[in-house]
C-alpha cells in the first residue's frame, strides 16, 4: 500500500519538465504563450469578433430600420419566450452533460458514441417542435406576462411575431445538438460560424424583406438566419465521421446518465434567459425603446463576453472533459489554470474598454435614422453599468464547464439560482429608485453571485479527480490543500486577483453612480426632457368680448397677436391661438414627416401653441409616436387619437380626451367651446378617422365662455398633412386657414374604418382640451 501510495503522490504531483534553469527566457515565453492562448480559444476568438461584427451590423440595421421605438419593442420581447424554450428545453440539456458523455463514449467505441448523438439530436427537434406549436396557438395569451405594457395593437403585433420566430427555434434544436458535436470533434471554425449565418438572416430581413413587410420582414429574417446557423455545422458535421440521422435507441450507453445529468441542468440553463424575460418585461413598463435600447446595450457587452469567456471555455472543455474521464489531475489543472488567466485579464481588459469607448461606439456604430440622440445615451447609460460584468460573465463560463466536466450538473445549476434571485431581487428592489439601470445592476449582481458560488464547488471537485477509493481521495484532498499552504500563488496569479478585486470595487461605484444620476428614468409613461421648452405661453384672457379690441395677457408680455378678439360686428367672437413665424421665432405648425405621423405632429404643433418656443424638429415628432403608440397601440403604421390626448396630458400640457357626438354641428359645438375655456388647442379626427387635424381658433356668433346661445361660422385649422397634396381629398390646407362650417363636410367624415369600435363607428370623432 504504502508503495503504491508513492507511486501515486509521483504521479499526481511531481513534475517531469525540465529544469527552469535550462530553459531560455525565449521558450519560456514561447511556452508561456502557447499555454496562454491555446489554437482553439484563439480561432474561436477571431470567430467570435467576426460574429460580433455581423451582430453589430444586424443591430445597426434593426436601429436605423425602426428606431428604438415599440415595433422594435414588440420583435425583442417576441424572441424572449421562445429563447427561454429552447434553453430549457434543449441547450439546458445538451450543452454540460452531452460533451463530457459523448468524448467518453468515443473513447471505448465509436459506433455507440454516434448512436447516442442521433438520439438526442431527434429527441430535441421532436421535443422542441412539440413545444413551438404550443407557444403558436397561445402566443396572445402570453403577452400578459412576457410584456405586461404592452396593449391593445402592441400585443397582436407580438403574438404575430412570435409565431414567425417560433419555426426557427425547431431549426436552433438541431443546430445546438450538432454544435456539441462539432467542439468534440474540435471543428471550432464552423462550430463559430453558425451564428455569423445567424446575424447575416437578420439583416437580411431588417434591410430587404422589411420594406414589403415591415417588422414582420426581421421576423422571417430570424427564421432565415435559423436555417443558416444549421446549414454552416451541417457543413462541418460531413468533414467528421458522424453522420445525423433519426434515431431513438433509448438503450443505448450513455442515454440513462445523460437523462440524470440533463435534469439539474436543464434547471440553470434557462436561468439567463428567465432574467432577459424578466428584465424586458420590468422594461416595457418603461419609457417607450427601454427594451430595444436594453438589448442594443446587452449585444455589446456579449461581445466581450464571447469573445473572450466563451471562446476560451469552449476551447478548454474537450481537454477538461477528457481528462476529468482519464482522472488526470494534473492536466486538469494545468488547463484550467491557463484559461484562468487568460479569461481572467483578457476579459478585464474588454470591460474596461467597453466602459470608457462604449459611449463612442454606441454612436458610430448605431445613431442615425430613427435611432436619435437619447436612444444613444440611454444605451450608453445600460453598457456603462453591463462592461462591469464581463470578467465575472467570462470566469462563469469557465468554472460551470469545469464543474460540467467532472459529471457534475447540481452545483451550477444551484450557482445560476442563487445569482438569478439575488440579481432579480436586487432589481426589484433598487427599480423604484433608479429605474432602467436597475437592469444592468441587477444583471451584474448576478454574475458576481453565480462566480462565488461556482468557485466555492470547483475546489473539492478538482481535488477529487483521480482518486478512485476513499483512502486515496482523502491522500489527494490532503496533499491538494498542503501543497496550496505551502506554495505562494505565482504572480500573474496575483496580479489577476488583483485586477478583479479592483473591478469589482470600481464597478460597483461606478454603478452607484450612474444609477443615481440617471433616476429620472423611473415612470411610465415619463415627462420627458424636451417637455415645455422654453416655457409656457401666457393664456389669452378676454376682459370684455362686447367691447371693440378689448384683450389682456397674462403674463411679462403686453399683447398676443393673433388673440382672442370680437370683429368688427359686436354679435360675432373670433379668436386664434395660432403664432405664425417671425424674425425671432419659428411658426407654431409643424407637418408630418412621415406619412403615418399625422398624430404625432398633430400633438407637436398642440404643444408648440402652447408653449413660448416651438420646436419643430423629427425627433421630438418621432419621440411623440413612440409615446402615442406605446399609450394607444398602433394600426396600419398609425397611432390612435387616444395617445394623442393621454400623451399631451403626460408631457404636462393639461388633460385632453376623445370624445364623440353623433352630428359634426354638435361636435364643431363642443370643440369651440373647450377651446375657448381651457385656452388651449383641440382636435378633429377627419377622413373617416384616418386623419388628424389641429383646431386653434374659431369664428362664432357670441362668446362660448359666457352663453351656449351661439353658432359656429368657421374654424382655424392646421392641417398636418400640408404641403402635400392627397389623391382622394385634394390640395391639403395651410397652417391657421379659416375654414367656413359649409366648407367642413368635405374632410370631417364620420369615423368609419375596416375594424369597428362601438364608440366611434358613425360618429364624429375629436379631442378636447378639458379643465
Amino acid at each position: 500500500m504504502l508503495s503504491r501510495v508513492g507511486a501515486a503522490e509521483a504521479a499526481l504531483y511531481e513534475s517531469d519538465e525540465p529544469p527552469a534553469e535550462t530553459v531560455s527566457v525565449f521558450e519560456r515565453a514561447k511556452a508561456l504563450l502557447v499555454t496562454a492562448l491555446p489554437k482553439g480559444g484563439v480561432l474561436l476568438a477571431i470567430l467570435f469578433v467576426v460574429n460580433a461584427a455581423m451582430g453589430l451590423l444586424k443591430a445597426k440595421a434593426l436601429a436605423h430600420q425602426f428606431g428604438g421605438g415599440p415595433e422594435l419593442d414588440a420583435f425583442y420581447a417576441a424572441q424572449n419566450l421562445p429563447s427561454l424554450a429552447l434553453n430549457f428545453l434543449v441547450a439546458g440539456g445538451v450543452i454540460g452533460p452531452f460533451l463530457p458523455l459523448f468524448v467518453g463514449l468515443k473513447g471505448e467505441a465509436e459506433e455507440t458514441a454516434r448512436q447516442f448523438a442521433r438520439t438526442i439530436l431527434t429527441c430535441a427537434i421532436i421535443v422542441m417542435a412539440v413545444a413551438m406549436a404550443i407557444l403558436f396557438v397561445f402566443a396572445p395569451q402570453t403577452a400578459s406576462f412576457m410584456a405586461p405594457g404592452f396593449s391593445g395593437a402592441e400585443v397582436d403585433l407580438y403574438a404575430g411575431l412570435l409565431r414567425v420566430m417560433c419555426l426557427g427555434q425547431i431549426v436552433f434544436a438541431a443546430s445546438f445538438v450538432l454544435g456539441e458535436v462539432l467542439v468534440a470533434e474540435r471543428r471550432f471554425a464552423t462550430y463559430a460560424l453558425g451564428d455569423f449565418f445567424y446575424y447575416a438572416g437578420i439583416v437580411f430581413g431588417a434591410l430587404v424583406l422589411a420594406i414589403p413587410l415591415g417588422i414582420y420582414g426581421a421576423a422571417w429574417g430570424v427564421l432565415i438566419g435559423a436555417f443558416g446557423h444549421l446549414g454552416i455545422r451541417l457543413v462541418g458535421i460531413y468533414r467528421t465521421s458522424f453522420r445525423p440521422r433519426a434515431s431513438l435507441a433509448l438503450r443505448t450507453k450513455g442515454i440513462g446518465e445523460f437523462l440524470r445529468l440533463m435534469g439539474p441542468k436543464m434547471l440553470s440553463q434557462p436561468m439567463g434567459a428567465l432574467m432577459v424575460a424578466y428584465f424586458a418585461s420590468l422594461a416595457s413598463t418603461l419609457a417607450p425603446g427601454s427594451i430595444a435600447n436594453l438589448n442594443f446595450a446587452s449585444e455589446f457587452q456579449s461581445v466581450g463576453e464571447t469573445m473572450i469567456g466563451l471562446a476560451f471555455a469552449t476551447a478548454a472543455f474537450p481537454a477538461l472533459s477528457a481528462a476529468a474521464s482519464a482522472g488526470d489531475k494534473r492536466a486538469f489543472k494545468k488547463t484550467f489554470t491557463a484559461s484562468l488567466l487568460t479569461i481572467g485579464f483578457l476579459s478585464t481588459c474588454v470591460g474596461l474598454g467597453l466602459l470608457v469607448f462604449g459611449g463612442f461606439a454606441i454612436k458610430f456604430f448605431l445613431s442615425g435614422g430613427a435611432f436619435d440622440a437619447t436612444d444613444v445615451a440611454q444605451t450608453t447609460m445600460i453598457l456603462a453599468i453591463l462592461a462591469i460584468s464581463i470578467p465575472f460573465e467570462s470566469l462563469v463560463e469557465l468554472f460551470a464547464r469545469a464543474i460540467f466536466a467532472t459529471h457534475n450538473t447540481v452545483q451550477p445549476t444551484l450557482a445560476a439560482w442563487a445569482g438569478f434571485v439575488i440579481g432579480v431581487g436586487a432589481t426589484s428592489m433598487i427599480s423604484p429608485v433608479v429605474g432602467l439601470a436597475a437592469i444592468p445592476i441587477g444583471y451584474t449582481t448576478c454574475r458576481v453571485v453565480q462566480l462565488a458560488v461556482l468557485a466555492v464547488a470547483l475546489k473539492p471537485r478538482m481535488a477529487r479527480i483521480g482518486g478512485a477509493s476513499r483512502w486515496s481521495r482523502t491522500l489527494v484532498g490532503d496533499r491538494w490543500r498542503d501543497s496550496q499552504g505551502r506554495q505562494p500563488l505565482p504572480a500573474g496569479q496575483v496580479a489577476v486577483l488583483a485586477i478583479l478585486l479592483a473591478a469589482l470595487v470600481g464597478g460597483t461605484a461606478f454603478t452607484a453612480v450612474q444609477a443615481w444620476s440617471h433616476s429620472t428614468l423611473v415612470g411610465q409613461p415619463q415627462t420627458t426632457p424636451w417637455a415645455r421648452a422654453g416655457g409656457t405661453r401666457a393664456p389669452v384672457i378676454i376682459t370684455d368680448p362686447n367691447a371693440s379690441g378689448a384683450v389682456s395677457s397674462a403674463g411679462p408680455s403686453a399683447s398676443i397677436d393673433p388673440s382672442a378678439k370680437p370683429s368688427s360686428d359686436s354679435n360675432v367672437f373670433a379668436m386664434d391661438l395660432y403664432q405664425a413665424a417671425r424674425p425671432d421665432r419659428e411658426a407654431d405648425f409643424v407637418g408630418e414627416f412621415k406619412d403615418t405621423w399625422c398624430v404625432p405632429a398633430a400633438m407637436q404643433t398642440s404643444m408648440n401653441i402652447m408653449s413660448a418656443k416651438p420646436d419643430t424638429t423629427r425627433d421630438t415628432q418621432a419621440k411623440l409616436f413612440d409615446l402615442a403608440v406605446s399609450i394607444a397601440g398602433s394600426s396600419n403604421g398609425g397611432s390612435d387619437p387616444d395617445g394623442w390626448a393621454e400623451g399631451l396630458g403626460v408631457l404636462g400640457y393639461g388633460r385632453f380626451q376623445v370624445d364623440t357626438r353623433a352630428t359634426m354641428a354638435e361636435a364643431i359645438q363642443v370643440v369651440v367651446k373647450q377651446v375657448r375655456i381651457t385656452q388651449r388647442p383641440a382636435g378633429l379626427i377627419v377622413w373617416y378617422g384616418w386623419h388628424s387635424w389641429v383646431v386653434s381658433g374659431f369664428t362664432a356668433t357670441a362668446d362660448p365662455a359666457v352663453t351656449d346661445a351661439y353658432r359656429v361660422l368657421s374654424l382655424r385649422i392646421e392641417d398636418v398633412w400640408y404641403p402635400r397634396h392627397s389623391t382622394i381629398w385634394g390640395d391639403s390646407r395651410p397652417p391657421d386657414s379659416d375654414v367656413p362650417v359649409d366648407k367642413l363636410p368635405r374632410d370631417y367624415k364620420a369615423w368609419h374604418q375596416g375594424k369597428y369600435i362601438a364608440d366611434r363607428e358613425g360618429r364624429w370623432v375629436f379631442v378636447i382640451p378639458i379643465v
